[in-house]
Protein backbone atom coordinates (compact mmCIF):
# COMPACT_ATOMS: atom_id res chain seq x y z
CA UNK A 1 0.00 0.00 0.00
CA UNK A 2 0.90 3.68 -0.41
CA UNK A 3 1.99 4.72 2.85
CA UNK A 4 0.04 8.28 2.33
CA UNK A 5 -3.03 6.31 2.32
CA UNK A 6 -2.57 4.75 6.09
CA UNK A 7 -4.29 6.00 9.02
CA UNK A 8 -1.38 5.34 11.36
CA UNK A 9 2.05 4.73 10.70
CA UNK A 10 4.99 3.27 12.98
CA UNK A 11 8.88 4.69 11.98
CA UNK A 12 11.24 2.37 13.49
CA UNK A 13 14.93 5.29 13.99
CA UNK A 14 12.20 8.12 13.70
CA UNK A 15 15.18 10.70 14.73
CA UNK A 16 16.83 10.15 11.75
CA UNK A 17 17.34 13.08 10.12
CA UNK A 18 15.71 12.39 6.61
CA UNK A 19 12.98 9.43 8.38
CA UNK A 20 11.78 12.33 10.65
CA UNK A 21 11.29 14.33 7.05
CA UNK A 22 8.91 11.21 5.86
CA UNK A 23 7.29 11.33 9.23
CA UNK A 24 6.05 15.07 9.13
CA UNK A 25 4.89 14.70 5.74
CA UNK A 26 2.51 11.45 6.93
CA UNK A 27 1.80 13.62 10.14
CA UNK A 28 1.43 17.15 7.49
CA UNK A 29 -1.50 14.58 5.90
CA UNK A 30 -2.78 14.26 8.96
CA UNK A 31 -1.91 10.24 9.28
CA UNK A 32 -1.11 9.55 13.29
CA UNK A 33 2.43 8.47 14.13
CA UNK A 34 4.27 6.91 16.26
CA UNK A 35 8.05 5.68 16.74
CA UNK A 36 11.02 4.52 17.99
CA UNK A 37 14.74 5.28 18.52
CA UNK A 38 17.29 3.96 20.53
CA UNK A 39 18.23 7.20 22.30
CA UNK A 40 16.63 10.94 22.90
CA UNK A 41 17.89 13.80 20.66
CA UNK A 42 17.09 17.54 19.32
CA UNK A 43 15.04 15.71 16.88
CA UNK A 44 12.93 13.19 18.74
CA UNK A 45 12.53 15.97 21.50
CA UNK A 46 10.84 18.28 18.46
CA UNK A 47 8.82 16.04 17.15
CA UNK A 48 7.18 15.03 20.73
CA UNK A 49 6.81 18.61 21.60
CA UNK A 50 5.58 20.82 18.14
CA UNK A 51 3.89 17.36 16.48
CA UNK A 52 2.57 15.14 19.39
CA UNK A 53 4.39 12.55 18.18
CA UNK A 54 4.48 9.59 20.63
CA UNK A 55 7.79 8.22 20.62
CA UNK A 56 9.75 5.63 22.49
CA UNK A 57 13.28 5.26 23.29
CA UNK A 58 14.41 2.27 23.09
CA UNK A 59 13.01 -0.83 20.75
CA UNK A 60 10.64 -2.20 22.13
CA UNK A 61 8.21 -4.76 19.86
CA UNK A 62 5.38 -4.09 22.68
CA UNK A 63 4.88 -0.78 21.41
CA UNK A 64 3.68 -2.19 18.32
CA UNK A 65 0.01 -2.78 17.88
CA UNK A 66 -2.57 -4.51 15.22
CA UNK A 67 -3.80 -0.84 15.02
CA UNK A 68 -0.80 -0.07 12.88
CA UNK A 69 -1.59 -0.16 8.86
CA UNK A 70 2.28 0.24 7.83
CA UNK A 71 5.81 0.61 8.86
CA UNK A 72 9.06 2.53 7.73
CA UNK A 73 12.38 1.69 8.87
CA UNK A 74 15.53 3.74 9.05
CA UNK A 75 18.94 2.75 6.53
CA UNK A 76 20.53 2.06 10.31
CA UNK A 77 18.18 -0.30 11.75
CA UNK A 78 19.04 -3.97 10.86
CA UNK A 79 16.37 -6.63 10.14
CA UNK A 80 16.55 -8.14 13.35
CA UNK A 81 15.22 -5.08 15.41
CA UNK A 82 12.87 -6.32 18.09
CA UNK A 83 10.04 -4.40 16.81
CA UNK A 84 10.96 -5.15 12.73
CA UNK A 85 10.21 -9.07 13.85
CA UNK A 86 7.52 -8.22 15.77
CA UNK A 87 6.21 -5.98 12.53
CA UNK A 88 6.75 -9.29 10.43
CA UNK A 89 5.13 -11.73 13.02
CA UNK A 90 1.75 -9.48 12.49
CA UNK A 91 1.48 -9.53 8.77
CA UNK A 92 2.03 -5.47 8.86
CA UNK A 93 3.28 -4.12 5.68
CA UNK A 94 6.84 -2.45 6.30
CA UNK A 95 8.69 -0.70 3.91
CA UNK A 96 12.32 1.15 3.80
CA UNK A 97 12.68 4.97 3.86
CA UNK A 98 14.00 5.00 0.45
CA UNK A 99 10.72 2.42 -0.42
CA UNK A 100 8.97 5.37 0.91
CA UNK A 101 10.54 8.05 -0.92
CA UNK A 102 10.32 6.08 -4.19
CA UNK A 103 6.09 6.00 -3.97
CA UNK A 104 6.24 9.60 -3.62
CA UNK A 105 8.31 9.96 -6.69
CA UNK A 106 5.88 8.25 -8.62
CA UNK A 107 2.95 10.25 -7.71
CA UNK A 108 4.78 14.25 -8.63
CA UNK A 109 7.37 15.79 -10.76
CA UNK A 110 10.48 14.86 -8.88
CA UNK A 111 13.61 16.36 -9.02
CA UNK A 112 16.54 14.27 -6.90
CA UNK A 113 19.97 15.49 -5.96
CA UNK A 114 22.52 12.85 -6.19
CA UNK A 115 26.73 12.53 -5.64
CA UNK A 116 29.17 11.78 -3.71
CA UNK A 117 29.37 15.25 -1.88
CA UNK A 118 27.16 18.52 -1.95
CA UNK A 119 23.75 16.60 -2.08
CA UNK A 120 22.18 18.89 0.75
CA UNK A 121 23.90 22.01 0.25
CA UNK A 122 22.44 21.65 -3.26
CA UNK A 123 19.40 21.49 -2.58
CA UNK A 124 19.37 24.01 -0.39
CA UNK A 125 20.03 26.41 -3.03
CA UNK A 126 17.84 24.84 -5.67
CA UNK A 127 14.43 24.96 -2.92
CA UNK A 128 15.11 28.83 -2.07
CA UNK A 129 15.60 29.70 -5.48
CA UNK A 130 12.44 28.25 -6.09
CA UNK A 131 10.46 29.57 -3.40
CA UNK A 132 12.08 32.94 -4.49
CA UNK A 133 10.51 32.45 -7.63
CA UNK A 134 6.97 31.65 -6.35
CA UNK A 135 7.38 27.92 -7.26
CA UNK A 136 6.52 26.07 -3.94
CA UNK A 137 7.77 22.27 -3.87
CA UNK A 138 7.44 19.87 -1.19
CA UNK A 139 10.85 18.86 -0.01
CA UNK A 140 12.65 16.35 2.12
CA UNK A 141 16.15 16.92 2.53
CA UNK A 142 19.02 15.26 4.58
CA UNK A 143 19.59 18.42 6.65
CA UNK A 144 17.95 21.25 8.45
CA UNK A 145 16.93 24.61 5.86
CA UNK A 146 18.04 27.66 8.06
CA UNK A 147 15.37 29.44 6.46
CA UNK A 148 12.78 27.64 7.46
CA UNK A 149 14.09 25.33 10.32
CA UNK A 150 13.04 22.30 8.61
CA UNK A 151 13.88 19.13 6.87
CA UNK A 152 10.92 18.88 5.17
CA UNK A 153 8.94 21.32 3.68
CA UNK A 154 4.83 21.29 2.32
CA UNK A 155 4.25 22.95 -1.12
CA UNK A 156 1.50 23.64 -3.53
CA UNK A 157 3.31 23.11 -7.03
CA UNK A 158 3.97 19.57 -8.54
CA UNK A 159 7.23 19.58 -8.03
CA UNK A 160 8.68 17.12 -5.44
CA UNK A 161 12.89 17.43 -4.61
CA UNK A 162 14.56 14.97 -2.64
CA UNK A 163 18.35 13.76 -1.75
CA UNK A 164 18.95 10.20 -3.41
CA UNK A 165 22.06 8.38 -1.77
CA UNK A 166 23.84 5.54 -3.56
CA UNK A 167 24.15 3.74 -0.39
CA UNK A 168 23.25 0.36 -0.50
CA UNK A 169 21.78 1.28 -4.37
CA UNK A 170 18.91 2.95 -2.06
CA UNK A 171 18.38 5.49 -4.58
CA UNK A 172 17.01 3.05 -6.76
CA UNK A 173 13.91 2.84 -5.55
CA UNK A 174 13.40 6.53 -6.44
CA UNK A 175 11.81 7.17 -10.23
CA UNK A 176 12.73 10.90 -11.43
CA UNK A 177 11.69 13.48 -13.84
CA UNK A 178 15.26 15.48 -13.30
CA UNK A 179 18.38 13.67 -11.95
CA UNK A 180 21.10 16.20 -10.25
CA UNK A 181 24.42 14.64 -9.93
CA UNK A 182 26.99 17.00 -8.28
CA UNK A 183 30.13 14.43 -8.29
CA UNK A 184 31.49 10.97 -7.62
CA UNK A 185 34.27 10.29 -5.84
CA UNK A 186 35.10 6.79 -3.79
CA UNK A 187 33.29 6.23 -1.10
CA UNK A 188 30.87 3.78 0.72
CA UNK A 189 33.47 1.26 0.18
CA UNK A 190 32.35 -0.95 2.87
CA UNK A 191 29.77 -2.11 0.19
CA UNK A 192 31.30 -0.92 -3.06
CA UNK A 193 34.05 -2.35 -4.86
CA UNK A 194 35.90 0.56 -6.75
CA UNK A 195 34.82 3.07 -8.83
CA UNK A 196 33.77 1.26 -11.75
CA UNK A 197 31.04 -0.38 -9.20
CA UNK A 198 29.65 2.84 -7.85
CA UNK A 199 29.27 3.75 -11.64
CA UNK A 200 27.07 1.22 -12.06
CA UNK A 201 24.74 2.01 -9.55
CA UNK A 202 24.38 5.43 -11.03
CA UNK A 203 24.02 4.17 -14.34
CA UNK A 204 21.09 1.71 -12.83
CA UNK A 205 20.02 4.97 -11.31
CA UNK A 206 19.42 7.28 -14.28
CA UNK A 207 17.35 4.48 -15.98
CA UNK A 208 14.46 5.30 -13.38
CA UNK A 209 13.66 8.06 -15.27
CA UNK A 210 10.23 8.86 -16.04
CA UNK A 211 9.39 10.24 -19.52
CA UNK A 212 12.19 11.44 -21.50
CA UNK A 213 14.40 12.34 -18.34
CA UNK A 214 16.97 14.60 -17.71
CA UNK A 215 20.34 14.68 -16.33
CA UNK A 216 21.78 17.62 -14.22
CA UNK A 217 26.29 17.16 -14.21
CA UNK A 218 29.73 18.95 -14.94
CA UNK A 219 30.54 17.02 -18.11
CA UNK A 220 33.88 17.89 -17.10
CA UNK A 221 34.23 15.34 -14.32
CA UNK A 222 35.87 12.36 -15.47
CA UNK A 223 34.04 10.17 -13.05
CA UNK A 224 31.01 10.85 -14.75
CA UNK A 225 31.65 9.62 -19.05
CA UNK A 226 29.95 6.71 -18.68
CA UNK A 227 26.88 7.74 -17.25
CA UNK A 228 26.95 10.44 -19.39
CA UNK A 229 27.55 8.20 -22.52
CA UNK A 230 24.98 6.01 -21.27
CA UNK A 231 22.41 8.81 -20.81
CA UNK A 232 23.42 10.20 -24.49
CA UNK A 233 23.53 6.94 -25.83
CA UNK A 234 19.50 6.44 -24.75
CA UNK A 235 18.55 10.37 -25.71
CA UNK A 236 18.07 11.41 -21.92
CA UNK A 237 18.90 15.36 -22.15
CA UNK A 238 22.14 16.16 -19.78
CA UNK A 239 22.48 19.80 -18.89
CA UNK A 240 25.69 20.39 -18.67
CA UNK A 241 25.93 22.47 -15.42
CA UNK A 242 29.76 23.57 -15.97
CA UNK A 243 28.97 26.86 -18.01
CA UNK A 244 27.64 28.21 -14.72
CA UNK A 245 30.66 28.16 -13.04
CA UNK A 246 31.44 31.22 -14.84
CA UNK A 247 32.60 34.14 -13.02
CA UNK A 248 30.09 36.37 -13.83
CA UNK A 249 28.04 33.73 -11.35
CA UNK A 250 28.84 34.07 -7.30
CA UNK A 251 27.64 33.10 -4.28
CA UNK A 252 27.14 34.54 -0.84
CA UNK A 253 29.35 31.35 1.12
CA UNK A 254 33.01 30.62 0.58
CA UNK A 255 34.00 27.96 -0.94
CA UNK A 256 34.85 26.23 -4.43
CA UNK A 257 32.29 23.47 -3.90
CA UNK A 258 29.51 25.74 -2.88
CA UNK A 259 30.28 27.27 -6.35
CA UNK A 260 29.84 23.72 -8.37
CA UNK A 261 26.98 23.28 -6.15
CA UNK A 262 25.17 26.53 -7.08
CA UNK A 263 26.10 25.91 -11.04
CA UNK A 264 24.37 22.62 -10.35
CA UNK A 265 21.00 24.42 -8.81
CA UNK A 266 21.08 26.85 -11.70
CA UNK A 267 21.02 24.34 -14.22
CA UNK A 268 18.09 22.62 -12.58
CA UNK A 269 16.34 26.41 -12.96
CA UNK A 270 17.16 26.62 -16.40
CA UNK A 271 15.79 23.05 -17.29
CA UNK A 272 12.80 23.90 -15.72
CA UNK A 273 12.29 27.37 -18.16
CA UNK A 274 12.62 29.10 -14.55
CA UNK A 275 14.30 32.93 -14.12
CA UNK A 276 18.48 32.15 -13.88
CA UNK A 277 19.03 35.90 -13.35
CA UNK A 278 16.77 36.42 -10.47
CA UNK A 279 17.83 32.98 -9.14
CA UNK A 280 21.48 34.18 -9.30
CA UNK A 281 21.01 37.20 -7.89
CA UNK A 282 19.57 35.72 -4.75
CA UNK A 283 22.22 32.86 -4.29
CA UNK A 284 24.88 35.91 -4.10
CA UNK A 285 22.63 37.73 -1.67
CA UNK A 286 23.03 37.63 2.25
CA UNK A 287 19.46 36.16 1.42
CA UNK A 288 20.24 32.94 0.72
CA UNK A 289 20.25 30.84 4.16
CA UNK A 290 21.41 27.18 3.32
CA UNK A 291 21.60 24.50 5.50
CA UNK A 292 22.57 23.81 9.22
CA UNK A 293 25.99 22.44 9.45
CA UNK A 294 27.14 23.31 6.26
CA UNK A 295 30.31 26.34 7.09
CA UNK A 296 27.29 27.30 9.36
CA UNK A 297 28.39 30.47 11.34
CA UNK A 298 27.97 29.49 15.15
CA UNK A 299 29.48 32.51 17.17
CA UNK A 300 32.88 33.16 18.46
CA UNK A 301 34.46 31.81 21.48
CA UNK A 302 35.07 33.48 24.75
CA UNK A 303 38.81 34.94 23.78
CA UNK A 304 37.04 35.87 20.21
CA UNK A 305 37.94 33.36 17.39
CA UNK A 306 35.31 32.40 14.02
CA UNK A 307 33.33 29.29 15.42
CA UNK A 308 31.77 27.58 12.52
CA UNK A 309 30.37 23.63 11.82
CA UNK A 310 30.20 21.54 9.18
CA UNK A 311 29.25 18.12 8.10
CA UNK A 312 32.32 17.19 6.26
CA UNK A 313 33.09 13.29 6.79
CA UNK A 314 35.66 11.89 3.39
CA UNK A 315 38.53 13.25 2.33
CA UNK A 316 37.67 15.72 -0.78
CA UNK A 317 34.56 17.12 1.91
CA UNK A 318 37.38 18.36 4.27
CA UNK A 319 39.78 19.74 1.55
CA UNK A 320 37.13 21.57 -0.30
CA UNK A 321 36.21 22.78 3.86
CA UNK A 322 39.53 23.96 4.97
CA UNK A 323 40.53 25.72 1.33
CA UNK A 324 37.36 27.67 1.26
CA UNK A 325 38.23 29.50 4.61
CA UNK A 326 41.74 29.67 3.64
CA UNK A 327 40.99 31.29 0.62
CA UNK A 328 38.59 33.53 2.89
CA UNK A 329 40.31 34.11 5.47
CA UNK A 330 44.04 34.68 4.45
CA UNK A 331 44.95 36.16 7.64
CA UNK A 332 43.71 33.62 9.95
CA UNK A 333 44.78 30.38 11.50
CA UNK A 334 42.23 27.53 10.86
CA UNK A 335 41.63 24.92 13.45
CA UNK A 336 39.75 21.24 13.17
CA UNK A 337 38.24 19.99 15.45
CA UNK A 338 37.68 16.54 13.44
CA UNK A 339 35.49 13.89 14.50
CA UNK A 340 35.90 10.37 12.20
CA UNK A 341 32.85 8.79 10.77
CA UNK A 342 32.55 5.34 10.28
CA UNK A 343 35.78 3.04 11.41
CA UNK A 344 35.43 1.05 8.09
CA UNK A 345 35.56 5.18 5.76
CA UNK A 346 38.47 6.09 8.26
CA UNK A 347 40.35 2.57 7.44
CA UNK A 348 39.66 2.91 3.79
CA UNK A 349 40.84 6.48 3.33
CA UNK A 350 43.26 6.75 6.32
CA UNK A 351 46.32 7.91 4.14
CA UNK A 352 43.75 10.65 2.35
CA UNK A 353 42.47 11.70 5.71
CA UNK A 354 46.15 12.08 6.85
CA UNK A 355 46.68 14.68 4.18
CA UNK A 356 43.59 16.74 4.02
CA UNK A 357 43.90 16.86 7.64
CA UNK A 358 46.97 18.15 7.90
CA UNK A 359 46.31 21.44 5.80
CA UNK A 360 45.28 22.80 8.96
CA UNK A 361 47.20 24.81 11.19
CA UNK A 362 45.96 23.73 14.10
CA UNK A 363 44.12 20.45 14.31
CA UNK A 364 42.02 18.43 17.28
CA UNK A 365 41.13 14.58 16.76
CA UNK A 366 37.97 13.29 18.33
CA UNK A 367 37.43 9.34 18.50
CA UNK A 368 35.72 8.28 15.76
CA UNK A 369 31.62 8.33 15.93
CA UNK A 370 30.74 4.77 15.46
CA UNK A 371 27.29 5.66 13.88
CA UNK A 372 26.15 1.67 12.41
CA UNK A 373 29.04 -0.11 13.86
CA UNK A 374 30.04 -1.80 16.75
CA UNK A 375 32.66 0.36 18.98
CA UNK A 376 36.46 -0.77 17.94
CA UNK A 377 38.24 1.28 20.65
CA UNK A 378 41.51 0.49 19.51
CA UNK A 379 40.69 2.01 16.09
CA UNK A 380 39.65 5.28 17.83
CA UNK A 381 42.59 7.08 17.01
CA UNK A 382 43.89 5.44 13.90
CA UNK A 383 44.80 8.29 11.77
CA UNK A 384 47.12 9.67 14.41
CA UNK A 385 50.10 7.65 12.48
CA UNK A 386 48.81 8.97 8.67
CA UNK A 387 48.93 12.57 9.80
CA UNK A 388 52.33 14.76 8.74
CA UNK A 389 51.72 17.47 11.59
CA UNK A 390 53.43 17.26 14.41
CA UNK A 391 52.99 20.49 15.70
CA UNK A 392 49.66 21.74 16.89
CA UNK A 393 48.34 18.44 16.92
CA UNK A 394 46.26 17.02 19.48
CA UNK A 395 44.55 13.79 20.08
CA UNK A 396 41.21 14.10 22.31
CA UNK A 397 40.99 11.03 24.34
CA UNK A 398 38.83 12.53 26.87
CA UNK A 399 36.33 14.42 25.14
CA UNK A 400 34.36 15.05 28.32
CA UNK A 401 37.36 17.38 29.41
CA UNK A 402 37.98 18.97 25.94
CA UNK A 403 36.28 22.23 26.83
CA UNK A 404 38.10 22.89 29.40
CA UNK A 405 41.69 22.01 27.85
CA UNK A 406 40.16 24.27 24.78
CA UNK A 407 39.71 27.72 26.65
CA UNK A 408 42.95 27.59 28.45
CA UNK A 409 44.55 28.10 25.11
CA UNK A 410 42.65 30.97 24.78
CA UNK A 411 42.40 31.25 20.58
CA UNK A 412 41.47 34.64 19.87
CA UNK A 413 40.34 36.86 16.41
CA UNK A 414 42.83 35.31 14.64
CA UNK A 415 41.87 31.84 14.53
CA UNK A 416 38.71 29.91 12.91
CA UNK A 417 37.72 27.27 14.64
CA UNK A 418 35.61 24.36 13.17
CA UNK A 419 34.00 21.11 14.22
CA UNK A 420 34.17 18.82 11.56
CA UNK A 421 32.17 15.72 11.33
CA UNK A 422 29.06 13.93 10.46
CA UNK A 423 28.23 12.54 13.92
CA UNK A 424 28.26 14.91 17.09
CA UNK A 425 30.86 16.87 17.24
CA UNK A 426 28.78 20.20 16.16
CA UNK A 427 28.11 19.20 20.03
CA UNK A 428 31.48 20.95 21.39
CA UNK A 429 31.61 23.43 19.28
CA UNK A 430 28.55 25.09 21.42
CA UNK A 431 30.32 23.49 24.38
CA UNK A 432 33.05 26.41 23.63
CA UNK A 433 31.11 29.03 21.76
CA UNK A 434 30.27 32.32 24.41
CA UNK A 435 27.05 32.91 25.55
Amino acid sequence: MNFLQAKKIHFIGIGGIAVSAIAKLAHHNGITITGSDISESKITRELEQFLDIDICIGHNPDIINLDTDIAIYSPAIEKINPEYQKILSLNIPIISYAEAIGQISKEQTTITISGTNGKTTTTSMLVECMKYLEVHPTVIIGGILQKYNSNFLSGDSEYFITEACEYKRSFLNIHHDIAVITNITLDHLDYFKDMEDIQSAFISFIKNKKGTGKIICNKNLKELKPIIEYAEKNNIHVFDYSKYLDNKYQISIPGEHNRQNMAAALAVIESLGLNIDKSAKYLSSPEFSGVKRRMEHIGETKHGAILYDDYAHNPEGIELLINGFTKQHPDKKIIILFEPHLYSRTEDFKEEFGRTLSLADILYLFPVYKAREKSQPKKDFLLEKYISKKENFYIVKNPEKFEEIFKERKYDKNYIVVTVGAGDIWQHGLSIKIN
